[in-house]
């Protein structure tokens, strides 16, 4: 019987150890590597957990803190089999929770094209208010357009949060796909990853609440990075009202202060 044990790294990490085998899990992959093909664990000084494999090749996981690290190496040595497989790196499975290809499509999709284009052009014509309001008043009142780009800054990416997901809620409701999602892992974070299988027959990640083994997405066929495991409109109003409210006071500042120097004192 394996002592099923998580060890949790300080940089979020997670090495789990259980009948199945051992899988870690990074922000950018799960690798899943079977008992047999683990030649040895080792550790110095709890920093971190060195996993050999039996063609020589080393996974290297944080170790949280010293007891917690030698207690996983030493419940992963007595859980390895007394027959090894020489195959090593050939029966693990590396599976990416962002796939390089959403990467590149994310970085081409017209929607994305459309938000620099806009971002662009909002942040020059900025830049030309505020070399207008010291050729117009001085040089001296370009300190305050210059100190209100910071409370706009920050208002507007909050409100763009807000927009963002309003129209991902509406774009859901009139063309999202629902399919059945099933748990995967849970991050240090407490939030649940789940996987499901897109239209396409392409399998995908989605985080979210823990609901259980099985779960419902909801996931827009143009851009499947937009999903969502509760399509309620109070669910959306819980998630976009609080960024909405905190952008109001910050873009009515930062206008004000932007303005103040054509304002009558």
């Amino acid at each position: 019987m394996v002592s099923s044990q998580i060890l949790v790294g300080g940089d979020g990490t997670e090495a789990t150890l259980e009948d199945g085998g051992l899988r870690l899990v990074d922000r950018s992959a799960r690798t899943e590597i079977p008992l047999a093909v683990v030649q040895e664990a080792r550790t110095a000084g709890g920093q971190h957990v060195e996993i050999v494999l039996t063609d020589s090749a080393v996974h290297r996981v944080d170790g949280g803190n010293p007891t917690a690290a030698t207690a996983f190496v030493t419940a992963l040595t007595a859980a390895l089999p007394a027959r090894r497989d020489p195959a090593g790196s050939a029966r693990v499975t590396v599976t990416p929770l962002a796939p390089p290809e959403e990467a590149e499509e994310v970085k081409y999709h017209p929607k994305y094209r459309r938000r620099q284009v806009v971002a662009l052009g909002l942040f020059l014509a900025y830049v030309g208010y505020t070399v207008w309001v010291g050729v117009a008043r001085g040089g001296e009142e370009v300190v305050r357009p210059v100190a209100a780009a910071i409370p706009l800054a920050i208002g507007g990416a909050l409100l763009f949060f807000a927009v963002h997901v309003t129209l991902v809620h509406f774009a859901l409701k009139r063309r999202g796909i629902t399919v059945p999602a099933s748990f995967d892992f849970k991050t240090k974070d407490g939030a649940a990853w789940y996987k499901f299988t897109d239209a396409d027959g392409v399998e995908r990640s989605g985080r979210g609440k823990n609901r259980g083994p099985v779960a419902r997405v909801s996931y827009d066929p143009e851009d499947p990075r937009d999903y969502s495991f509760d399509l309620s409109g109070g669910s959306t109003l819980r998630r976009a009202l609080p960024f909405a409210l905190g952008a109001l006071p910050l873009l009515a500042g930062g206008a004000f202060l932007a303005l103040l120097p054509f304002l009558p004192v």
